[in-house]
């Protein structure tokens, strides 16, 4: 992937470009970001630049042999790492056993998401790992030499998915690494590795794209309509990787708009036998898919604040601004930061592993309450 395919982040270009440029890209370097904030990209992109055979100052040159094996994910001398479901039953022990999928989810899906890559796996809601047995192969691998002779890079993504068994395994090569091999994570929750294995890393962080980047990306590069585009961008929440799955949702386009919808109903009318029923359904759909439900509903509530003070109110298709105008009078000041509280603090708890039934069946029963204020 080219620098220049990568829409914004331009600081950070001009950061890691500094570094290249200067032969001074350190050998073990940590990209950190939100999911769908790019920072994958951009490793590729650096990963690309380190391994090109006629580089310019300011990007890989992107038609040479080396180049166009690496846009297919198949450069002998570019090792993948990522977590896995560990099977017995199936042997799949280490990421070489899943890497035909996971390229293939690559080239499909650039900016895919740790919920993609379950499902390809067969169990969304199974949590994957970075084991023993993966530090073991990646050890062997790297002390091979180059097969092009020209630099050797491991690419692991979400390496605080690492057992501290494997990570333990991985330091002294961190540390002391064979000539011209580089390591490069890309993680989404830096403060969930090792500290023994953050301490050797050079970390650059990565922040959301702007949801007028994600408009434009949606419009110039996947030829999505303005409107569509709008929506898709504006609950996105500076994540690609939503808005991209938003629009893919062909049978349903508003991925989350029923579901909000029911759920509301539900803790307006106080329903708790059917708000249960609810929530042990919604609950089977995966944690990604409660998260970006939390996500949506705040920005519901934003946007039904924003229609008291007549703000014009973009992004919103006809059934959302259809339901919205019946709904909007139970969202407001005297509310709205309570339900922001909530759902920022369900969120927070869903990122750590919180169950996800005994999460909803709480906040739900917390808007029992908020949507009953009155606004006077």
């Amino acid at each position: 992937m080219l620098f220049s395919n990568l829409i914004g982040k331009n600081n950070l270009k001009e950061q890691i470009l500094a570094l290249y440029n200067g032969n001074r890209v350190p050998h073990a370097l940590l990209f950190n970001g939100n999911e769908g904030s790019g920072a994958f990209q951009l490793a590729l992109s650096l990963t690309q630049l380190l391994l090109c055979s006629n580089p310019s100052n300011s990007d890989s040159c992107g038609v040479c042999s080396s180049c166009l094996k690496v846009q297919k994910m198949m450069h002998p001398d570019l090792h993948f790492s990522f977590p896995i479901q560990l099977s017995q039953t199936n042997k799949i022990t280490t990421s070489d056993d899943l890497l035909e999928g996971f390229i293939e989810m690559m080239l499909e899906f650039p900016f895919f998401s740790k919920e993609l890559w379950a499902e390809k796996m067969g169990n969304k809601n199974k949590q994957g790992i970075i084991g023993t047995k993966e530090s073991q192969q990646i050890i062997k691998k790297l002390s091979l030499k180059s097969y092009e002779g020209g630099a050797k890079i491991l690419l692991m993504w979400l390496p605080e998915e690492m057992n501290q068994q494997g990570a333990n395994k991985l330091l002294k090569l961190i540390e002391e690494p064979p000539e011209k091999t580089h390591f490069i994570f890309v993680s989404e929750k830096k403060e969930q590795l090792l500290p023994t294995i953050q301490s050797r890393l050079q970390t650059i962080d990565v922040p959301d794209f702007s949801e007028l980047e994600i408009n434009q990306y949606l419009i110039e590069n996947l030829n999505v309509l303005k409107e569509q585009a709008e929506i898709a961008s504006s609950i996105s929440f500076g994540n690609m990787s939503k808005a991209i799955q938003y629009l893919n949702n062909e049978n349903n386009p508003d991925v989350y708009l029923s579901l909000f919808i029911n759920w509301m109903r539900l803790c307006y009318t106080r329903n708790i036998a059917d708000t249960i029923d609810w929530v042990d359904a919604t609950s089977k759909e995966g944690r990604e898919q409660i998260k970006g439900l939390l996500l949506y509903t705040l920005e519901m509530f934003r946007k039904c604040i924003l229609g008291h003070y007549s703000v014009e109110v973009k992004g919103v298709s006809k059934e959302q601004a259809s339901f919205l105008k019946k709904f909007s009078p139970f969202v407001n000041h005297k509310n709205i930061v309570q339900f922001s509280e909530v759902i920022n603090d369900a969120h927070f708890h869903m990122e750590r592993n919180a169950n996800p039934k005994i999460l909803m069946l709480d906040v739900s029963i917390l808007f029992f309450r908020l949507l009953k204020t009155d606004k006077k």
